[in-house]
């Protein structure tokens, strides 16, 4: 079983600047998320994930429960996340216009990888185990 918890740095980012401006991000935000030596640490308490983040607002993830998160933008979305195997999780989200966006965490002994998706637009974020 791939283990999740942990640090993580950032390795790089694949359209993410392009994924944030899709929603509607501020630039100053863009650049403060998209720089190098971003770092992650990824703690559990039961069905909870909270992904501390050293450049932008901490993620709280509960398996099979919806919460909510307001993003950088001040906006809040509703996620639902839901274990798929040992070594991914699947959160689904919708804002308040209806918008849908999925993020996909795919975990492995190096590190993990999240797949972003809004509308036909796919960014791609690797992050290795430090």
């Amino acid at each position: 079983m791939v283990k999740i918890v942990g640090h993580y740095k950032l390795d790089k980012n694949e359209n993410f600047a392009e994924y944030l401006e899709a929603l509607g991000s501020p630039e100053e935000m863009i650049k403060k998320v998209t720089a190098p030596g971003a770092t992650i640490e990824i703690v559990q308490e039961g069905n909870k994930y909270t992904f501390k983040s050293n450049s932008q607002v901490d993620v709280v993830l509960v398996i099979d429960e919806e919460v909510e998160e307001v993003l950088p933008t001040g906006v809040p979305i509703k996620n639902l996340a839901v274990r798929e195997g040992a070594n991914k999780i699947v959160v689904n989200s919708t804002a308040p216009d209806n918008r849908r966006r999925t993020r996909v965490y795919e975990f492995c002994d190096k590190g993990y990888v999240v797949t972003l998706t809004v509308g036909d637009l796919v960014a791609k974020r690797f992050f290795l185990r430090v």
